[in-house]
């Protein structure tokens, strides 16, 4: 259902476009405004209002970043009932903060269609989205992109866009607050591991305070690690607590390193068109590369929002196989909020451990039991850790 809900939204875009922009014209605007998000930076602000650029994020990345609010999502609703819940409400207000041509919001209209489809919900549920998105032509493009996916989820929406900038901006009552790679824009540039400004903390915090909260930046070194540096001051603060990735509320330890940064490399089926400039382009590798937070109001001492209690088991795996020889190494992020460098030797590998081997980046599980010299035995079980009971 979610892919079918992007596939729409590529479709629409592809169909609407006029002059038509052939592949090879939209690879060159994608590898250049790839570039400038990475190692041109400066020229961000002068360049990603042009014509091509606007493009490249309608032809392109529309489709490649909306299957990520997908996955953080899910993810988010299976550690929290808060999150779980969007899914069942019959009236849902979502605020959009830089909200670009669409692929966030899309992305939320296609899991809420997934999950209301795996739940067996039979209604049609009416979404307010509230977007906030400072340029003028990207303002257009998000309500064409929010009522195609609209329309291909089965789903009322009711859209209202913003041409102004999300820094001052009045949050409305909302049930969830989204922002994908717009925090990123607001990073100082004079600094070799930059964090954001207090102001940017205080909106943030103001956010999380206010609602169920997705962010979601580009899988960079300084993005990600500015990143990581505002969730240890929202959970420090104690307006907000910590859903997902992370299984507990204790600092970030990938900070104590300056070249450690935590990101997601998920496998995703790419749309027809995004995978025909991903081979031109010849950047990617078949996942999806981000990093991202989800919160929940409140500390989470005080609040019973983050579903069952994470067992002290619990481990997330936060690298792929490093190819040591003779074992497989990953280096993972534990319940207590140790960093770890966990092992199986390959003749000790079982089918209750294999899943050590063989899981998805990213992936939380439990080890069973957990070894004290970080060596999984043969007797050991790792398997997904379970969602959080589902109580609508």
């Amino acid at each position: 259902m979610a892919q079918r809900v992007i596939l729409a939204v590529e479709d629409m875009h592809r169909l609407a476009s006029q002059p038509a922009t052939d592949d090879a014209a939209l690879a060159a605007a994608v590898a250049r405004l790839s570039d400038l998000y990475t190692v041109d930076r400066q020229a961000l602000a002068r360049e990603q209002a042009s014509r091509e650029h606007l493009d490249a994020k309608c032809g392109y990345f529309l489709a490649s970043d909306a299957p990520k609010v997908v996955l953080a999502l899910e993810e988010a609703a299976a550690r929290s009932p808060l999150f779980a819940r969007l899914a069942t409400l019959e009236h849902v207000r979502v605020v959009d903060l830089g909200a670009g041509v669409g692929a966030t919001s899309c992305g939320f209209l296609a899991w809420l269609a997934a999950r209301r489809a795996a739940r067996g919900a039979t209604t049609t549920p009416r979404v307010e989205l509230i977007a906030v998105e400072l340029g003028e032509p990207a303002a257009r493009a998000f309500e064409q992109a929010a009522r195609a996916a609209a329309a291909a989820a089965g789903i009322e929406v009711h859209v209202t866009v913003e041409a102004r900038d999300f820094r001052g901006f009045r949050l409305p009552a909302a049930d969830a607050i989204l922002c994908q790679t717009a925090l990123n824009e607001l990073l100082p540039q004079d600094r070799a591991d930059p964090v954001h400004r207090p102001d940017t903390v205080d909106m943030v915090a103001r956010w999380a305070a206010h609602a169920p909260l997705v962010v979601i930046e580009p899988a960079l070194k300084s993005t990600t690690r500015a990143l990581m540096a505002l969730r240890d001051a929202l959970v420090a603060s104690g307006v907000a607590h910590v859903v997902a990735p992370c299984l507990h509320q204790k600092p970030c330890p990938m900070r104590a390193k300056p070249d450690d940064w935590c990101h997601e490399a998920r496998r995703i089926e790419p749309t027809p068109r995004v995978a025909a400039i991903d081979r031109i382009v010849g950047r990617r590798d078949g996942r999806a590369l981000f990093a991202f937070l989800a919160t929940a109001p409140g500390s989470a001492d005080v609040t019973p929002s983050t579903g069952a209690p994470i067992p002290p088991t619990a481990i997330r795996i936060v690298t792929d196989p490093l190819g040591s020889r003779g074992k497989t190494e990953r280096v993972v992020c534990r319940a207590d909020g140790e960093l770890r460098l966990m092992r199986l030797l390959d003749r000790e590998s079982r089918p209750g451990n294999e899943t050590f081997v063989s899981a998805e980046r990213g992936l939380a599980a439990t080890v069973n039991p957990m070894p004290a010299n970080d060596r999984i035995g043969p007797e050991a079980t790792v398997d997904r850790l379970p969602p959080c009971p589902d109580r609508a």
